[in-house]
């Protein structure tokens, strides 16, 4: 679902904790990261989905090069989900939440050849880094500098792994 057209998520309920920041910016961090959150659960599974469906002359390279790509999300996943609840927030992580919450467009699931895939999933991924580097400035801006921090090895992550698929594309079909 496109940033627009996601459903505006209800505000999740906050638990009583120690961490040294006001309730209100509590409040707003765990929001923005439930959407990254959402972000992340989507990405990781479109990746499977270009993982499980490629075909094509370069199958077993993008075989192994989506699902590189959706391990280090994968890895993504808890943190940000542990983050929100040490913030007292409420990870909002089902499959339904993250779909109707994410900013990342749906998977192009009529993609078969590999070039189809890695632009499918290249501009998934772009989305997603994007939406990484926002929330980061975003939770910047609220006040929580710690969490913003977290969010910049999690942007060089998931920028390498744009890279890599990107890589692919620089050589158009011949490869």
């Amino acid at each position: 679902m496109a940033k627009a057209e996601a459903k505006a998520q209800p505000k999740s309920r906050m638990y009583k904790n120690r961490v040294a920041l006001a309730d209100d910016v509590k409040q707003k961090v765990v929001d923005v990261m439930n959407v990254t959150l959402g972000a992340a659960l989507d990405m990781y599974s479109q990746a499977k989905y270009a993982h499980w469906n490629v075909k094509g002359i370069n199958f077993y390279q993008l075989h192994l090069v989506f699902d590189a790509t959706a391990k280090v999300i994968f890895k993504q996943i808890d943190p940000i989900a542990e983050r929100i609840t040490q913030l007292g927030g409420v990870a909002a992580g089902t499959v339904r939440q993250s779909a109707e919450g994410s900013p990342i467009p749906p998977y192009k699931t009529s993609a078969v050849a590999g070039l189809e895939h890695l632009n499918a999933l290249a501009d998934a991924l772009g989305t997603y880094c994007k939406e990484l580097r926002e929330a980061s400035d975003k939770i910047d801006e609220i006040g929580d500098g710690p969490t913003s921090d977290f969010y910049n090895q999690l942007i060089v992550d998931a920028e390498e792994e744009l890279y890599f698929l990107e890589s692919h594309l620089e050589a158009g079909d011949v490869q």
